[in-house]
């Protein structure tokens, strides 16, 4: 079950970013030259990249010590929950781009990375209030059903991506392609 929930949130995160060979290709007239667009596009991807890598590894898991095992899973979510605040920290400072829209996407990504924060977050604090085994296990389980959630999220990006017309930058962008790369597989 851990392995499907972490390439779940993966699989969630890759859509937020909106950094995905599908969608549309028409865009907008740039103000900025195409090489700017990707350059900046580029940085986008790698704002979400380290999250992306850090909810790539397992939660260590000892099964023969609940405390051991609380506390490794409630220091785990805690550096995907710092990650995801990395992430959006960047995406802020990245508002101002060369396309004309650029600051739409950038604030789109950021509410996709802050709901997958929020989701971490809330697990954190249940599972850091768990009294038992129990408890502990159903924060994570919950953690699992609001996937539907994210992956509306990342359909929300994705159309504002697509609206946006960097979907042509994005598959020229080397940062974009290293995520779907490490898209998970199920």
């Amino acid at each position: 079950m851990r392995r499907t929930v972490i390439a779940l949130l993966a699989g969630c995160l890759l859509a937020v970013t909106a950094c995905s060979t599908g969608g549309s290709s028409t865009s907008s007239a740039p103000t900025a030259s195409e090489a700017d667009v990707v350059a900046w596009m580029d940085k986008v991807c790698g704002a979400v990249d380290g999250t992306v890598k850090s909810l790539s590894d397992e939660p260590p898991i000892d099964m023969s010590d609940p405390s051991k095992l609380k506390t490794g899973m409630s220091e785990w979510l805690g550096t995907k929950v710092a990650a995801a605040d990395r992430s959006i920290s960047d995406l802020k400072g990245l508002e101002n781009g060369p396309h004309p829209r650029s600051k739409e996407l950038a604030t789109a990504a950021q509410e996709g990375m802050g709901q997958i924060k929020v989701l971490l977050a809330d697990t954190k604090s249940k599972l850091d209030s768990a009294t038992d085994e129990t408890q502990a296990v159903t924060a994570f389980t919950e953690m699992a059903s609001k996937a539907g959630e994210l992956e509306k999220a990342g359909a929300d990006v994705q159309r504002k991506f697509d609206e946006t017309g960097l979907a042509t930058a994005a598959r020229k962008a080397s940062g974009c392609q290293g995520l779907q790369a490490s898209r998970p597989t199920s």
